[in-house]
């Protein structure tokens, strides 16, 4: 079997207020890489009050060229049209291609629900360079369901913009070895560090990358940077021929999905009706 390597960069750092400073930033720490083919970052990187969608589109196009990366996973912005803010991440192929989705489920835990909407399912791209890759935002990737349906539809990666503060790093670890080896795919969680949230918890970096066997095969601790990693993408159909999961599922889809949601809107109706 040909071998398919692929280099991925990640980048950690702080989140300030400004929006311009964020970018700045960012721009400088990314001009270090060494032209990956896949780049990502954190959950709201260029801040936490909203933006147009149009400043976070020539935000990521500035950090793309700085980064001279092929393909850039732009963690995710509040994206503020029509007086409805949502959280966006965005995809985006040097060729041009562009993919844009959402946080399905924002975080009841911190009250993010009360601030902003549902943005829709994750963007998912099948680039030009011979890999696809899903951006789940944050504690989506806490629902089974929607790492699945990335996998399902293709994605060799899944990437996982974050704000998870230091306290639920264990958790987030385990989440990430078992999303990769559950659905047999790379899964890169990319947090930001030395911030707060609103209740004084302390997020300290700890952004990392797992293997297909659910192995945390790099890591980073609490320093700002870029952690840069090569993958092996062959690695995918190795472990796919022993553990067939997804085969497995994607061959009953309809009657283990549809037939089950269908048997629940049926019970919730004769629950109703007493």
């Amino acid at each position: 079997m040909q071998k398919r390597t692929l280099k991925i960069s990640l980048i950690q750092s702080r989140i300030e207020k400004e929006y311009r400073e964020n970018l700045a930033r960012v721009k400088d720490i990314a001009s270090t890489a060494s032209a990956p083919d896949l780049m990502a970052i954190y959950e709201n990187w260029l801040g936490r009050s909203p933006i147009t969608y149009g400043e976070y589109l020539e935000a990521s196009q500035e950090l793309i060229d700085a980064s001279r990366s092929r393909v850039l996973v732009s963690g995710s912005s509040y994206i503020k049209q029509e007086g409805v803010v949502t959280s966006k991440s965005l995809i985006i192929d040097r060729s041009g291609s562009i993919s844009i989705g959402g946080k399905v489920f924002p975080s009841a835990a911190t009250g993010e629900r009360a601030r902003i909407s549902p943005g829709g399912p994750p963007a998912f791209m099948r680039t030009q360079h011979g890999f696809s890759v899903a951006s789940v935002i944050c504690v989506d990737a806490a629902y089974p369901e929607i790492v699945r349906i990335a996998a399902l539809m293709g994605a060799d990666i899944i990437a996982n913009p974050s704000i998870i503060p230091a306290n639920r790093s264990y958790l987030w670890r385990s989440i990430g070895s078992s999303r990769a080896a559950e659905n047999t795919v790379y899964f890169i969680h990319i947090n930001p560090t030395g911030i707060t949230y609103v209740d004084g918890r302390e997020v300290l970096g700890g952004s990392f990358i797992s293997d297909p066997q659910g192995r945390i095969v790099s890591e980073m601790s609490s320093e700002e940077g870029i952690l840069e990693v090569v993958v092996e993408l062959s690695e995918i159909d190795v472990i796919r021929n022993r553990w067939r999961y997804l085969e497995d599922v994607r061959g009953i889809l309809e009657e283990l999905y549809l037939g089950a949601l269908k048997r629940i809107k049926d019970r919730v109706e004769k629950r109703s009706s007493f």
